[in-house]
Parts: C-alpha cells; structure tokens; sequence
C-alpha cells in the first residue's frame, strides 16, 4: 500500500517538479512573471492528477497474480522465512 501510495505522490508532483525546472532554466521575464502569477499551476496540479490516477490504474490493473493464483503468507520451513508470494491454485 506504501508503494502505490508513494508511486501516485511522485507521479502527481512530477510535473510541478518539471514545470519549476523549466522556469529555472529559462530565466527571463516572462518565466519570473508565470511564477509570480501563479496562472499555471492549475493545469500543472491538473496534469499530475491525472498522471496518478492514471498510474493507480495502471498499476491496479496489470498488476499482481492471475486469477488462478492464491497467495501464500510468509512462514518458517526448516527454520528459514520463506516470504509470502502467490503460488497456483490447487486441483481438487
């Protein structure tokens, strides 16, 4: 959960990230002038809103186990942590 939710915090700041770098490398008027208005950075908050919703989505749908597969918890074997992963469904 800490990863996705960390995923969609870097993909929502990355464009205020890119936008102020852009700025910074301008460095003329103009540029200063954005930054003081402020006019842009609802579309920049708009594009990082939609680079996370769009990374959750993505994440959610093409990741994790099949539908065949059962998650296996973490346990001890032969006195060693075998950790948790998803193994194939059973046969009846």
């Amino acid at each position: 959960m800490i990863r996705s939710a960390g995923l969609s915090l870097v993909l929502f700041v990355l464009p205020f990230v890119l936008y102020f770098l852009w700025l910074g490398i301008q460095r003329t008027k103009d540029a200063q002038a954005a930054l003081r208005s402020r006019r842009h950075l609802p579309w920049v908050a708009a594009a990082g809103l939609v680079l996370a919703v769009a990374g959750f989505i993505f994440f959610t749908d093409f990741g994790g186990a099949t539908p065949d597969e059962v998650y296996v918890p973490p346990s001890y074997k032969d006195g060693k942590l075998v950790p948790g992963h998803f193994a194939p469904r059973p046969k009846p």
